[in-house]
């Protein structure tokens, strides 16, 4: 019984073993089927569940890397690069076996690294002890040049490794800054991006365009040594600019505007230089500036051609252009100056009166009234609208920059303020609007349009696509009138009265200008208190101009034509020099102003740094009794002019000085010395003042000054009888508050 029942176990055993045979057989059979259809499906149809195997490698072993068009080069007109596209390099060291080779020799790689970037061999060692995949070495390991990453290369460190990077980079640092602009990393599209100046107005034919390319790598995602490119996508580079520029000249500018932005302390300061037969910019700046390699940026317009103001008087070149040119000049013709009764409002000359002088005197002086007198009696303030309109104001010159504006004048105004125009008062303007305007006195009448782009040149195809041709305009006046302006204006730095000769006179250099005072709008509260915006446009040689340069200050708080003379002198005397410009004797100038630096005298003796003053051609003015300076003013390395008083303070007890002639600057300069409290009246050179010279002051001792814009009169007894004898009381009597007055 035992035995029938183990044998019926066994054949039940033997029933299942070859069951699950069955089953394990049908299984591999099916899998085996089933791979083998996947086999033959995917030999003859490259496919696997629809996805093409090819692709499928191609993705897996395919790269594909972004190649960077290079951005154009700004460059001067002399080919000195301005901003550039540079390649810079991050270092960084690899501790992850799972991203390719490691740092091995901790040591040996920080004492290799610390002899090219700042970091001692310490610190580097702490950095690649971290417990990191990747560490980098902070600044020190960034902006890395490609000699520096070559040398580091050369060491053969395993796990030292970089990342590459594009700048912009401005060789000059704050140089023409608004007008070169900056540019931004465009994420999104990989590229520099523009954003001010020519770097914002040129981006499209700056910018380079990417390519792309492909290589293979490995199955760990290596690239293959030596791998073969496959290029999907040209790369090209952007075009080179090479603006009017010049390097040279445009160093001068910035240097003179940083020296006067620091002792003068203006709100703002403008200024242009150009070629006037071409009308070719070589040099124009503005003050607050920034460094585009820092962006400290103030103000992102370029006030050349954006900031619109007052001018003043350099306005009653073009009122007296029109007026020649009409036939309603007479220059020897004699006016009374002084006052003028316009609408029931008085305007006075910035002076008191020069008594009876000629129609040219009063160009040369910058007399209001005499522009009153050629709007009433000769033209009609209209017609000088329309010519102030053919010489380009209120209207855009074209500048290839942002933001420009056109200005404005009073073309529906009422005929006060279409008066007040034709000395520069109620009218706005830019700076680059004055550059074109003169032009056409310096051309035999011809107008030319200022330019910035010298050429402009394709790397991709080797050739310039563009080349600079002076670009001439309209001719608002005849040859004829060109010159006898042109005159005129050599008359305001020739003549002994006239209003830049003091200032703006060059050394071994003939030349002419327009001075320009203009009180600054407050709104509808008029104008504001004693606050001038300083201005001139000059040219030299007179005979045969070179240069032009038109400078502007607004709101300086010491100093005015003084300190903006200081800016022309420099620049034009210098850039002319240096242009090969031939020097030519001055005549009917007494007083020819040079720039001297100013010397250390401080812990001198007072008698030795008085005898070297005089030697260097400057006026010592000794504060105290000492027999030692220890405090002068203006400091050591400041430019002045020849015949400038400079300040030496010996002791703290002082005598008041007789301060008759002496500029507002000068008296504010002994001021800070002496610590004496000042209020001023007016502006310019010292007429009176409220103590009497030889006193003893203290630090608590208050003195009023009283000012006028002229160091005299320069009235003959016989003019000053005429004047006297003539009622013109009642106009003398009228008066606005705030109303406008200007040189």
């Amino acid at each position: 019984m035992v035995r029938m029942i183990s044998m019926k176990k066994e054949r039940r055993l033997n029933h299942t073993g070859r069951k699950m045979l069955v089953i394990i057989t049908a299984f591999f059979l099916v899998f085996f089927l089933s791979i083998a259809y996947h086999f033959i499906e995917m030999a003859l149809t490259g496919e696997k569940k629809g996805h093409d195997l090819y692709q499928y490698a191609l993705n897996v072993y395919l790269a594909e890397e972004q190649v960077q068009g290079k951005r154009g080069t700004i460059y001067d007109r002399s080919g000195v690069a301005l901003a550039e596209q540079l390649t810079s390099y991050t270092l960084y060291a690899n501790l992850y076996e799972g991203y390719g080779d490691v740092v091995e020799d901790i040591d040996d790689t920080a004492n290799k690294l610390s002899t090219v970037i700042d970091l001692s061999a310490a610190e580097i060692k702490e950095i690649l002890s971290k417990d990191r995949k990747q560490v980098e070495f902070g600044n020190a390991g960034r902006q890395l040049t490609y000699l520096e990453k070559e040398k580091i290369e050369q060491m053969n460190l395993k796990g030292i490794k970089f990342t590459e990077n594009i700048k912009r980079f401005y060789p000059n640092g704050m140089f023409a800054s608004h007008t070169l602009g900056y540019t931004k990393w465009d994420e999104v599209n990989r590229v520099l991006e523009g954003e001010m100046g020519i770097e914002s107005y040129f981006d499209e034919y700056l910018q380079g365009k990417n390519g792309r390319i492909q290589y293979l790598r490995d199955k760990k995602g290596y690239v293959q040594p030596n791998k073969e490119e496959f290029v999907l996508e040209e790369a090209s580079d952007g075009l080179d600019i090479y603006l009017t520029l010049d390097s040279t000249i445009q160093t001068l500018l910035e240097e003179a505007m940083d020296n006067v932005w620091e002792s003068a302390n203006p709100q703002s300061l403008v200024a242009v230089v150009a070629n006037p037969k071409t009308g070719e910019i070589l040099a124009m700046g503005s003050r607050s500036s920034f460094d585009p390699n820092i962006r400290d940026i103030e103000n992102y317009n370029n006030p050349v051609i954006s900031d619109s103001f007052e001018p003043g008087s350099t306005m009653k070149i073009y009122t007296y252009a029109a007026a020649i040119n009409e036939g309603k000049y007479n220059g020897s013709q004699y006016f009374q100056s002084g006052s003028r009764l316009v609408n029931g409002s008085t305007i006075r000359d910035w002076t008191q009166t020069w008594g009876t002088i000629t129609y040219d005197q009063g160009f040369y002086r910058s007399s209001n009234t005499a522009i009153i007198d050629l709007l009433t009696n000769g033209i009609t303030p209209e017609t000088n609208i329309e010519y102030l309109e053919k010489f380009g104001f209120g209207s855009q010159v074209g500048l290839p920059l942002p933001s420009e504006s056109a200005g404005t004048l009073p073309t529906d105004w009422d005929v006060t303020q279409k008066i007040t125009a034709g000395f520069g008062q109620g009218i706005l303007t830019t700076p680059i609007q004055h550059i074109q305007a003169i032009t056409a006195i310096l051309n035999e009448g011809q107008l030319i349009q200022p330019q910035l782009i010298e050429r402009v040149y394709d790397p991709n195809q080797e050739k310039d696509v563009y080349q600079f041709e002076p670009i001439k305009l309209d001719n608002p006046i005849t040859a004829q009138t060109a010159k006898q302006v042109k005159d005129l204006m050599v008359g305001v730095v020739a003549e002994e009265d006239g209003s830049g000769r003091l200032a703006y006179s060059l050394d071994g250099f003939t030349s002419g200008g327009k001075t320009g005072t203009a009180q600054i709008a407050d709104g509808a509260n008029g104008y504001l208190a004693n606050e001038y915006l300083y201005s001139y446009i000059g040219f030299a040689p007179a005979d045969d101009p070179e240069l032009v340069m038109y400078v502007a200050m607004s709101r300086p708080e010491t100093g005015g034509h003084d300190q903006l003379g200081q800016i022309y002198r420099y620049v034009m005397q210098t850039g002319l020099t240096y242009l090969g410009a031939e020097k030519t004797p001055i005549s009917n100038i007494e007083d020819v102003y040079q720039n001297v630096e100013v010397n250390q005298y401080i812990n001198q003796n007072v008698e030795v740094a008085s005898q070297r003053l005089i030697e260097a051609g400057l006026q010592p003015i000794v504060i105290g009794s000492g027999n030692q300076v220890f405090a002068q003013s203006p400091s050591a390395g400041n430019i002045v002019v020849s015949g400038s008083k400079v300040f030496l303070q010996t002791g703290k007890t002082y005598e008041l000085p007789n301060f008759e002639g002496w500029t507002k600057d000068e008296v504010v300069r002994f001021a800070e010395l002496a610590s004496l409290k000042v209020t001023f009246n007016g502006e310019g050179f010292v007429t009176s003042q409220s103590l009497a010279p030889e006193q003893k002051i203290q630090s608590t001792t208050e003195i009023v000054i009283e000012l006028t814009k002229t160091p005299s009169q320069n009235v003959t007894e016989e003019a000053h009888e005429e004047n006297e004898s003539e009622d013109s009381s009642a106009e003398i009597e009228i008066s606005q508050e705030n109303e406008p007055v200007n040189d």
